[in-house]
């Protein structure tokens, strides 16, 4: 067999998925694509590169996640995953879409072509995720459809909306059966379902989830049929939980999903490399833990010829020198060393979505008895406990902010329509407050914080950056990161990003005595599709009944 070759890379122990074993032998690039695995003696390249002995796996594919929670432009989240040696990922932007509907979509497809990195963009499925909380657009069916034209989407993201499905909307059905149609994969969002709810969801097209907390649900939505993204993320750490639920026979279902992860937790710890890493530790083999982690996630959105090194597969492949750390010596996409690409700036979404007004008078939160529904936060998950708890008063029977104790509100930001007001157990803030913009999903203004002074004070400073992240001391000083894409991303560089980040992290710990990111916790108080009791701009709602309830328990 005579080979003519772009790169020859020698001497390497080659990741095989589908026996998975390591195999000591060459592997043979042209263009985009693997041409050959072995060794040939008539085989010719333009350039050799001598692994030296060291690793060669498949680029890692993060089957779920949502750029935007990185608080880092497209481009920007490209080279940080590509430098950890993931080199593709199923992208979620939901958040921006709302934020801004149809043309926050395609600002996210152009962004994802300038850079060597593969971006699979899933079509938001729930803007809004609810007709609970108010957003900055709404998106049908219609909106959606021309987007499978495009080579870079990959199907409809997670489908958050359970009753929709159960009770058969129209809109829903159509989205979903435009992607089936585009032979595109659903994504499906099982947070709190039973086995047959999650059966409504088999029944209609979906086939992933990243929802399950636990290996019971795990190996349940499994034998369901479901393909299980392994979610480990900056808050939602699900991974060591599930980890049981995998066995010999069972493990073509399993990948691994980011969902949200911080610029901090990628730039200290990694991406789905960390996952890989998790599972390493918890004894799972390099050979599984690293199939996982590229030839399922493949298989999970029916890419063809993806996460596998032999011929006819794209040549996404990295060089690793151990398989404890995954530290990448070399990465390669489609057929070109990224070493060899300079960075691509992101360009600016234009957007002017920051119209809040808040005062004392709108955080009034007037009490019968005392007795209340509290937010109780659960450390490192985004479902929270519904608690009935006696809570501190003044002689007004008015609330009272204490350092076990905080107000929460979120405000409509987008016409300035008003707010709910909470309260919330477990961020120990013993002073200021702390806010932001991004909260998912609908992403209008969430602050949580000591004092009504603090929290219209943090509500100013939002609305003067055009949203990002704030953190209000005892002082009054303020500590921003202005995230100028819509008040979710910031096209500064990811070193600017991370030390501003560990900035906000510092003023925050002076203020709570918590060893969570506030942050990240804060923005998922405000998403009601996830147990059990949230709050939302028009107040606080409970997942349980799907319904809104008072603040009064009596």
């Amino acid at each position: 067999m005579t080979v003519t070759a772009d790169w020859h890379i020698t001497n390497a122990k080659v990741l095989d998925v589908f026996n998975q074993k390591f195999v000591e032998t060459d592997l043979w690039v042209t263009g985009d694509k693997i041409v050959f695995l072995g060794t040939l003696t008539d085989g010719v390249a333009s350039q050799t590169y001598d692994s030296q002995g060291q690793y060669v796996i498949p680029g890692l594919i993060d089957a779920h996640m949502h750029v935007e929670s990185t608080t880092l432009a497209p481009t920007t989240l490209a080279s940080v995953f590509m430098d950890h040696g993931v080199t593709r990922a199923f992208i979620d932007p939901h958040e921006i879409a709302s934020v801004a509907g149809a043309p926050a979509i395609q600002y996210m497809l152009d962004e994802a072509g300038r850079t060597p990195f593969h971006y699979h963009v899933m079509l938001p499925s729930s803007v809004p995720a609810t007709n609970f909380e108010r957003t900055g657009a709404a998106l049908h069916a219609a909106d959606l459809k021309p987007f499978y034209e495009h080579p870079d989407v990959g199907g409809l993201a997670e489908v958050m909306d359970y009753p929709a499905v159960a009770n058969a909307d129209p809109d829903m059905m159509q989205k979903i059966a435009d992607a089936l149609a585009a032979h595109k994969t659903v994504d499906g969002h099982g947070a709190g379902l039973t086995p047959e709810q999650i059966a409504d969801y088999r029944n209609v097209g979906i086939d992933t989830d990243h929802e399950a907390v636990n290996a019971q649900e795990a190996a349940e939505r499994a034998a369901l049929g479901m393909h299980i993204l392994i979610r480990e993320g900056t808050v939602e750490q699900d991974e060591l939980a599930i980890l049981p639920a995998i066995n010999a026979q069972n493990q073509r279902q399993f990948s691994f999903a980011t969902d949200d992860k911080t610029a901090v937790d990628i730039a200290e710890n990694g991406g789905v490399d960390h996952s890989v890493r998790v599972a390493m530790n918890a004894g799972m083999a390099p050979e599984l833990a690293l199939t996982m982690a590229t030839l399922n996630a493949a298989e999970a959105h029916h890419l063809a010829n993806v996460g596998a090194l032999t011929a006819g597969y794209v040549a996404d492949l990295v060089v690793v020198g151990d398989l404890k750390t995954l530290k990448p010596t070399r990465t390669m996409v489609s057929g070109e060393w990224i070493d060899e690409h300079e960075p691509v700036q992101p360009r600016p979404f234009a957007t002017n979505l920051m119209n809040v007004s808040l005062t004392k008078a709108d955080l009034a939160l007037p009490l019968k008895t005392g007795r209340a529904h509290v937010i109780d936060v659960k450390p490192f998950h985004i479902d929270t406990e519904h608690s009935i708890v006696d809570v501190p008063m003044n002689e007004d029977h008015e609330f009272m902010p204490t350092a076990e104790f905080a107000k929460i509100t979120v405000a409509e930001r987008y016409h300035d329509l008003g707010n709910g007001v909470g309260i919330i157990r477990g961020l120990g803030i013993r002073e200021g407050a702390v806010g932001t913009t991004f909260s998912n999903d609908s992403h209008n203004v969430v602050i949580a914080g000591a004092s009504d002074e603090a929290i219209v004070q943090a509500a100013n400073a939002l609305r003067e950056i055009g949203g990002g992240m704030v953190v209000v001391d005892g002082q009054g000083d303020v500590t921003a990161l202005p995230l100028e894409i819509g008040g979710l991303m910031t096209t500064t560089s990811v070193e600017t990003t991370v030390a501003k980040t560990r900035e906000l992290h510092a003023k925050i710990s002076q203020l709570c005595n918590v060893d969570f990111d506030v942050f990240q916790t804060l923005s998922f108080m405000a998403l009601p599709v996830i147990p059990s009791l949230k709050i939302t701009d028009q107040g606080l709602f409970d997942f349980d009944t799907w319904s809104f309830i008072g603040i009064d328990a009596e």
